[in-house]
């Protein structure tokens, strides 16, 4: 089952979450969510053990939905039940934050 987090919901409570960009470097470099780390898709199942406790684990992607809804069930495989992945990714935060 896919779980989004809707940017409003970031927008009030930004510290709840700890926001995952898993797109390639050159795309993170370029621009991402404020506050994101960055974790390639294909490492984050390797380093789930760097998220932290008490914060819930969004993914982001460019548009919201591909590899950031595959990462939140990477995320959810690994015992992260609360996992989500973020509603417009990058993009749609660009343009609410612009």
């Amino acid at each position: 089952m896919d779980r989004m987090l809707t940017l409003a919901a970031l927008a009030a409570d930004p510290d709840r979450f700890y926001l995952i960009d898993v797109r390639d470097a050159e795309d993170y470099t370029a621009a991402h969510v404020r506050g994101a780390v960055h974790v390639p898709l294909a490492e984050l199942e390797a380093r789930v053990g760097e998220l932290p406790p008490g914060r819930t684990p969004v993914t982001i992607c460019g548009k919201g939905g591909g590899r950031s809804a595959e990462g939140a069930q990477i995320l959810r495989n690994a015992g992260y039940s609360d996992a989500l992945w973020l509603e417009g990714g990058t993009n749609g935060w660009l343009v609410q934050n612009t």
